[in-house]
């Protein structure tokens, strides 16, 4: 098995899976803009997805006041004027913070098909310019810049659950993968620039107290003072009515993932509480016992290790430490937003090279973690939805556990060296 996994990890076979994956979906999404009736496709699924939620919420601005963009029932409503074949049970709102309706208050003005499709362009514009900027600060050989790319591109969660999911997660993408580019530069802006991921707060969970026990002091002011100005621009858009609404609608989502009866598709959301309510869906009490006790520790093994690692030398291993773990702990996560776990592969891409590694000698079980975060989420929903099990979770969270023992052993081999030399 090993040698037939070594032998088709190379960039050239990488390459031609990668671009296979990306033809066959442009022919969808092409075959889906011409065959799209009244926002239906020919496939079944309503063109754009997720993305009548923001279009909706852009159009409810314009014709019903600012803060009535998190008012479900007229949501639904004007939904289903948009997409009158929608099910009728179909709940699709918008949840983002004030400042991100901003795009949508322009595209709302479109017609739809023709604001899905800019919206794609963005999006791709946005992944692309992270991935490009933080590349640059890696220092990584351009040879593999190409393979990276396409991997990248092709990672069921952008490709599928954002492009085609018609979802938000190229900006959270973006947001991050420019923070950590300036995070060795400039502490004070990269806060600034991680401010903007208070569009989805839930990307902040654990970024905020891995910067609290390093003590990047200088990130979280700059994090505090985004976040004033995107309150202030919040303000300006919604007033306070909206502002209250919106926190109102995040407590909705709160509760809705306490319980299986929040209307949330749990078979798309890949965090451990929506692991376990899938898994145990009638044992609430003993569900969050077994959720609070888990999470708990795992917690207290990640704040041993940011503390670990709070030289600026460890740096990229202490990012994609955070990021790995931020799709499996905060309280929701949709599978479309684990597209950040992009950052971690270059992230530890990097860290292996600067050790001396090349592409076709990086560690055997490193290239079979990321062989498998790619790989499960092309069927771990199906397989969730027949039989309550989310295994992309587990995927991730070994993935996590398998970076903590990589630290380990690598602070062992350090204060080694050290000795050594003494």
């Amino acid at each position: 098995m090993r040698r037939f996994i070594e032998r088709r990890l190379n960039q050239a076979y990488i390459r031609k899976v990668a671009i296979l994956v990306l033809a066959i979906f442009v022919i969808i999404l092409t075959v889906s803009f011409a065959t799209a009736k009244r926002g239906k496709t020919v496939f079944g699924p309503f063109l754009g997805a997720d993305f009548g939620a923001f279009y909706v919420a852009g159009q409810i601005y314009h014709n019903y006041g600012a803060a009535s963009i998190y008012d479900a029932e007229l949501h639904r409503r004007v939904y289903k004027e948009n997409f009158p074949d929608a099910p009728a049970n179909e709940q699709l709102f918008y949840a983002n913070a004030p400042f991100f309706v901003l795009p949508f208050l322009l595209l709302s003005r479109l017609p739809y098909a023709w604001a899905y499709f800019i919206w794609l362009v963005m999006s791709v514009a946005l992944y692309v310019t992270g991935l490009a900027i933080l590349w640059r600060t890696l220092s990584l050989p351009r040879e593999i810049w190409l393979t990276a790319l396409l991997v990248a591109l092709s990672f069921w969660p952008f490709l599928v659950e954002c492009l085609a999911g018609g979802q938000t997660s190229a900006f959270g993408f973006f947001s991050l993968a420019v923070a950590i580019a300036l995070g060795s530069r400039s502490r004070f802006w990269s806060g600034v620039v991680l401010a903007l991921c208070a569009y989805k707060p839930t990307l902040l969970l654990l970024v905020v107290p891995m910067l609290l026990v390093t003590g990047r002091w200088l990130t979280i002011i700059g994090l505090a003072v985004g976040n004033i100005v995107l309150g202030l621009i919040s303000l300006a858009v919604v007033g306070v009515q909206g502002c209250l609404n919106f926190l109102n609608r995040l407590l909705f989502f709160t509760t809705a993932t306490a319980n299986t009866e929040g209307g949330l598709r749990g078979w798309k959301y890949v965090d451990f509480n929506s692991f376990m309510r899938l898994l145990m869906p009638h044992q609430t009490h003993t569900r969050w016992a077994i959720t609070a006790v888990i999470a708990l520790l795992v917690i207290a093994f990640l704040v041993a290790r940011w503390w670990r690692l709070r030289e600026e030398s460890a740096h990229r291993l202490l990012w994609a430490l955070t990021i790995t773990w931020t799709p499996v702990l905060t309280i929701y996560m949709g599978i479309y937003d684990s597209t950040i776990l992009v950052l971690t592969g270059l992230l530890l891409t990097a860290e292996f090279y600067d050790r001396g590694y090349r592409s076709g000698s990086l560690p055997f079980a490193f290239k079979c973690f990321l062989l498998l975060v790619y790989l499960a989420p092309l069927f771990t929903q199906n397989f969730a939805l027949i039989i309550g099990l989310q295994i992309y979770t587990l995927a991730v969270a070994a993935f996590g556990i398998y970076q903590l023992r990589y630290i380990d052993r690598d602070l062992v081999s350090a204060r080694e060296l050290v000795v050594a030399q003494v």
